[in-house]
């Protein structure tokens, strides 16, 4: 079975998306978790603005991989 060029690379561009979008979660919840866990006022702000930083860029990749889909 063949597949046009643009098959191939909407899979891969879904794939790549996809992996983007898991690892920013992942790294959204660690940011979560050290602000929680930290002591210091400047480093609980610091892991809060990077959660949600993080958090504006899962919802960007999501709305690029449902205009892909």
């Amino acid at each position: 079975m063949q597949h046009s060029q643009s098959e191939i690379k909407k899979v891969l561009d879904q794939g790549m998306i996809t992996r983007s979008l898991v690892e920013s979660e992942v790294s959204m919840r660690k940011c979560e978790m050290y602000s929680e866990m930290a002591h210091d006022r400047e480093v609980k702000a610091f892991f809060k603005d990077q959660s949600s930083a993080l958090e504006g860029l899962t919802d960007f990749l999501k709305s690029k991989l449902a205009q892909i889909m």
